[in-house]
């Protein structure tokens, strides 16, 4: 081979050394640089999808706290102001004052005491007795009106109902004379002597000068025998009384009572 050839050859592949030396250097840098590239490209999309999670995550939690829940099958609607719920009132009954009672006029019971005597004295004895009651239940603490109820039950025969009216004037006016009288009249009738002699007593010890106890007392000690105790309150009674009728009668009764 000519020096030259070989000259020639030996540049060519100095030329050629240099060549590549150089080149591998700008592929080295070539493939840094692309290298980095990259590194830095995924370095960003490492951060956008950090950032992007946390801003998403921030998202999410401000909705949790301040969003309001959504209703399935709802349409989102602007939030209402929520009023406070009331409880039901349940009707109530209305309250009825209590009304007093209508108050019943009271009888009058002068009057009815005085239409009884009246009945009495026409001897309609059963009418007497039906107003007198109504009279005792108006004006219970009467005396007067109990012992005429009781001559009113006498006169009907309702002897022991008689005492009982007399008993409750006797327990209102214990010195009621012409109860006591009335009384001695009631317990003869029924055969007790022995009550009769003692009321007939009471009422001449309440009143001495008690005219109709002395004749009836006389009455009944000239039942029993006693002509000379009958005659003395025979004739009391003929000293006391003014019944000009009656004291005929007695003095009747005197003359049979000597002979």
């Amino acid at each position: 081979m000519s020096i030259i050839f070989k000259a020639l050859k030996k540049a060519e592949e100095e030329s050629r050394v240099q060549r590549e030396s150089v080149k591998k250097p700008r592929i080295y840098q070539f493939k840094s640089k692309k290298t980095l590239g990259i590194i830095i490209a995924g370095i960003a999309v490492v951060a956008m999808s950090f950032f992007g999670s946390v801003y998403l995550l921030k998202g999410r939690t401000t909705q949790k706290f301040f969003a309001k829940p959504s209703v399935p099958g709802q349409s989102a609607k602007k939030p209402a102001d929520v009023q406070p719920k009331q409880q039901p009132v349940s009707p109530q009954p209305a309250v009825i004052s209590p009304q007093p009672p209508p108050v019943a006029k009271a009888p009058d019971t002068a009057k009815l005491h005085n239409d009884a005597i009246k009945q009495i004295k026409e001897k309609n004895y059963s009418g007497a007795e039906n107003i007198l009651k109504k009279a005792v239940l108006a004006k219970p603490n009467d005396a007067m009106m109990r012992n005429n109820l009781g001559l009113a039950l006498k006169n009907q025969g309702k002897y022991k109902d008689a005492v009982a009216a007399y008993e409750k004037a006797l327990k209102l006016k214990p010195d009621y004379f012409e109860a006591m009288n009335n009384m001695a009249v009631a317990y003869e009738m029924l055969g007790d002597k022995k009550r009769a002699r003692s009321f007939y007593k009471k009422a001449l010890s309440a009143k001495p000068s008690y005219a109709e106890a002395h004749l009836n007392y006389a009455l009944l000690l000239e039942a029993e025998g006693s002509n000379a105790e009958a005659e003395s309150h025979y004739q009391t009674f003929l000293n006391l009384s003014s019944d000009e009728a009656l004291k005929n009668k007695v003095k009747e009764r005197l003359k049979g009572i000597k002979k």
